[in-house]
């Protein structure tokens, strides 16, 4: 019996989705020190913001082969997803639901540079807590008008990059 439309399953690898659930993957991609940082474009999903490679696992992909896949797509840089190491599952409100990024842990090749897609309109290299300081401090956000749901979803992200930078 087919599944009831809307309805998804997010076990072992086999992915699909519930009304008000979503799942994705990103990557904190080390160079050294540093990690890959990429401002989305004005439109779409936290237009503006600066963010971490990654995207929504599509149906019969594992989340770590979803992460690495958007990786190369928003970069041109291929990892294996192998090697990304699991380091914690993000989880914020998105207004239609509850979403969740399980997080990796993944090294640039040697050499490697971005080449970003049209999603994005700049990226670099940056010390982890220093990006928190530039993009996701709270108050910093508050003060320029970001929605409460950004600067919680800004949190989140600060959380795990620290939680990265502490499974190194």
């Amino acid at each position: 019996m087919p599944a009831p439309k809307g309805v998804w399953l997010a076990v072992w690898g086999i992915v699909g989705a519930m009304e008000g659930f979503e799942l994705s993957a990103s990557v904190v991609l080390w160079r050294g020190e540093e990690i890959l940082v990429m401002k989305r474009g004005l439109s779409g999903f936290a237009g503006g913001g600066w963010f971490i490679p990654g995207g929504h696992v599509e149906q019969g992909e594992r989340p770590n082969e979803s992460a690495a896949r958007e990786v190369f797509e928003e970069t041109g840089i291929r990892v294996d997803p192998a090697r990304l190491r699991l380091v914690d599952v993000m989880t914020y409100e998105t207004g239609r639901g509850t979403a969740h990024t399980v997080i990796y842990n993944g090294v640039s090749p040697a050499g490697a540079e971005p080449v970003i897609n049209d999603e994005h309109l700049v990226w670099r290299w940056m010390a982890p807590e220093a990006y928190i300081a530039r993009f996701l401090d709270g108050e910093m956000l508050r003060g320029r008008g970001v929605p409460e749901g950004a600067v919680v979803l800004a949190a989140e992200v600060a959380r795990v990059v620290r939680r990265a930078s502490e499974e190194r």
